[in-house]
């Protein structure tokens, strides 16, 4: 009995401890921002993946059309495709609509000790460093994504003609149904 009180106390505490962790604050959310220079960051890796949005253009149109060479017209079509997705991007993630959606999240994910910890880290050298090649880590890993996408979406395809063909079965054969009982 007395093991059970011990382990529910210690729980009820452990469980507290994170509601008595001192909240980041406004200032010191803006400060980490700062520091890990956030707005740059996100504008270098808008610029890093533009090659992957043109070829995501690119395999669009040609998805469209249904074959693989693009005449001169379709693939000025996927440059405007590409120009319009990339435009779209820069006015959704402009620092003035995602400001303060990082501040909202680092205040409510991160504690206080957690932002300092974090301000510490990346004023360091080895943390500037990381942040400057965060840009092509995030190039890289788009070019990894949208390979597996293109797997996905090939894998897909080919199910929905699959699928295409079996209820192209049903139907024929619902209707071969129905002849024979219209004509009995």
């Amino acid at each position: 009995m007395k093991i059970t009180t011990i382990l529910s106390i210690t729980l009820l505490i452990l469980i507290n401890q994170k509601s008595f962790a001192k909240q980041a604050t406004e200032q010191s959310v803006n400060q980490l921002i700062q520091v890990m220079n956030i707005n740059s960051v996100l504008q270098e890796t808008l610029k890093q993946i533009r090659p992957q949005m043109d070829q995501n253009a690119y395999v669009t149109v040609k998805s469209i059309i249904k074959h693989d060479q693009l005449s001169p017209q379709e693939q000025i079509v996927a440059n405007e495709l590409a120009d319009q997705m990339y435009q779209q991007s820069v006015k959704i993630l402009a620092w003035e609509q995602m400001k303060p959606i990082y501040e909202k999240v680092y205040r409510e994910v991160y504690s206080g000790e957690e932002v300092q910890a974090q301000i510490d880290f990346y004023s360091s050298e080895i943390g500037q460093s990381i942040l400057r090649k965060s840009p092509l880590v995030a190039q890289e890993s788009m070019k990894i994504i949208n390979t597996q996408i293109g797997k996905i979406l090939q894998t897909q395809e080919k199910d929905l003609q699959k699928l295409n063909l079996k209820l192209g079965r049903v139907l024929i054969s619902k209707n071969d149904g129905v002849s024979i009982i219209r004509s009995v």
